[in-house]
């Protein structure tokens, strides 16, 4: 199970936990504006699916699985932000990735930001990797434009079927170097200290 928690300046990265249902499926599973830039949901939503990514993500193993974080502020979830293992993409196979969301009110405030630089920080300690990668709709700007000041650049493009959209979608895959991203965002290692 998954027990590291960040503090950034305005947010809190934690396990989700069983009691994160409620909530999740109000800002996030059951919101189209969310749903709609993410490839894995049903569209309309499904209350098993997101059962069982609760029960998932709280369960996680951080030696075999993926890194489900919550995103906290002031003592309410406002989004996820996943350092998910390697094999995501097929273009980089080796590369661990990082995927997140965040409700609809909690945006425009730079809490994404703020929440994937902790998460990035937290991957390259941990994983003692070299890159990361993601990918990302070539129609979603808002993100391009966010992973682009984490230092993630363009690097191809595939497509992903949208389970919301109900089509293949084009999707931007990005690529991040860790000497680029602790250039814009600090070192490693050290902004972590003894968190990994």
């Amino acid at each position: 199970m998954l027990t590291t928690t960040i503090d950034t300046q305005s947010l809190r990265l934690r396990p989700f936990q069983s009691n994160d249902l409620a909530r999740f499926w109000e800002i996030g599973h059951s919101s189209y504006e969310v749903a709609r830039w993410l490839t894995g949901l049903t569209w309309p939503p499904v209350m098993t699916e997101a059962k069982a990514f609760i029960e998932q993500a709280s369960a996680a193993n951080p030696k075999t699985d993926s890194f489900p974080f919550a995103i906290d502020h002031n003592g309410q979830l406002i989004g996820g932000v996943e350092v998910q293992k390697p094999g995501d993409l097929n273009e980089f196979p080796e590369l661990p990735t990082i995927s997140y969301w965040l409700s609809e009110a909690a945006q425009g405030h730079g809490y994404m930001i703020e929440a994937c630089v902790a998460a990035l920080h937290w991957g390259f300690a941990r994983a003692a990797c070299d890159s990361f990668a993601a990918r990302v709709f070539a129609t979603n700007y808002s993100s391009q434009k966010l992973l682009k000041k984490l230092g993630f650049e363009a690097a191809g493009v595939c497509l992903r079927y949208s389970k919301p959209l109900q089509q293949d979608v084009e999707n931007i895959i990005m690529h991040l170097p860790r000497d680029r991203f602790e250039a814009l965002h600090g070192d490693a290692d050290i902004m972590m200290g003894g968190a990994v």
